[in-house]
């Protein structure tokens, strides 16, 4: 995996460039195992390699289990079509850049990040800065003890501890989005990638999981709306494909997102007990460009 530095500045620099101070907003440098604002306001850098850069607790439900299982059905492959299509628009739209800059917006366990900025360093041969940015702690950590060549902040996506105009292209991928904080930090030029569930994303786990409801997915839509108010749009890819998960991926596929924190164990318990499952991945990939 690429570091998130150039051939001519060391991760120092990339940290300096890409935070601010979350407290009063002024630039920041690193010291030693700290960063450090002109105010002395401190933030440390875990032993892990990440930095806490909450000015408050925050309460997050997701936690360790959720963020493992989600981990090991990234790292399955079930998401590869997703990140190959993401990479191949970044270098469309920003392949001109270096060292090209990303951040991943809702980056949980790093996976996503990880994989789609390796891919662009295997086709470009340039660095490639990668910042991943979490409100979960448990997310940022592991992403850290995986993808130490990367940057991976706990902070909130709407006041973000980063700095304006710091990214070639943002990435927001199935998670929240603060299309007015993505429009800061893009560099001049500058792409956000969201990616947006459609009808038939994981259909066959939500009727596992809720085989009473069977609600459809219509937050797409009007998510896709309001990105198209707020972004020029240069693209709009349809993702859809099916892929046969075995039974010892299976707990892990119930208990990946939020669809099982209402469905009970019961439910779950029916998933795991399944030999095979065949879920489609059903996704709309949007490439917006910023007024500036």
């Amino acid at each position: 995996m690429t570091a998130y530095h150039s051939a001519q500045n060391g991760p120092e620099a990339a940290v300096a460039a890409l935070l601010r101070c979350p407290v009063c907003g002024q630039t920041v440098r690193l010291d030693r195992r700290s960063i450090v604002c002109p105010a002395r306001h401190t933030f440390d850098l875990s032993k892990h390699g990440h930095i806490n850069l909450l000015t408050r607790p925050a309460r997050v439900k997701y936690d360790k289990r959720l963020f493992q299982s989600r981990r090991t059905i990234l790292q399955s492959g079930l998401y590869d079509p997703l990140h190959e299509l993401a990479a191949s628009r970044i270098l469309q739209y920003c392949g001109g850049r270096s060292p090209l800059r990303l951040l991943d917006a809702g980056s949980g366990e790093g996976t996503h990040l990880a994989r789609i900025c390796g891919k662009l360093a295997q086709e470009t041969g340039h660095a490639i800065w990668g910042a991943g940015l979490d409100l979960a702690k448990e997310g940022v950590e592991m992403a850290a003890r995986s993808y130490p060549g990367l940057l991976w902040c706990v902070g909130d996506l709407a006041r973000s501890p980063l700095n304006g105009g710091s990214f070639d292209a943002v990435l927001n991928m199935l998670s929240p989005a603060s299309y007015a904080e993505f429009s800061r930090l893009l560099a001049p030029g500058g792409i956000v990638v969201k990616v947006l569930p459609e009808p038939d994303y994981l259909i066959e786990l939500r009727r596992l999981l809720h085989a009473a409801q069977d609600r459809p997915v219509t937050a797409g839509s009007r998510a896709n709306a309001h990105f198209r108010e707020r972004f020029t749009l240069l693209r709009e890819d349809r993702l859809r494909y099916r892929v046969r998960l075995d039974r010892p991926l299976l707990p892990h596929l119930a208990v990946m997102s939020p669809l099982s924190w209402q469905a009970g164990e019961e439910a779950v318990r029916r998933i795991e007990a399944l030999d095979t499952l065949e879920v489609t991945i059903d996704l709309s990939v949007l490439i917006g460009r910023g007024e500036g």
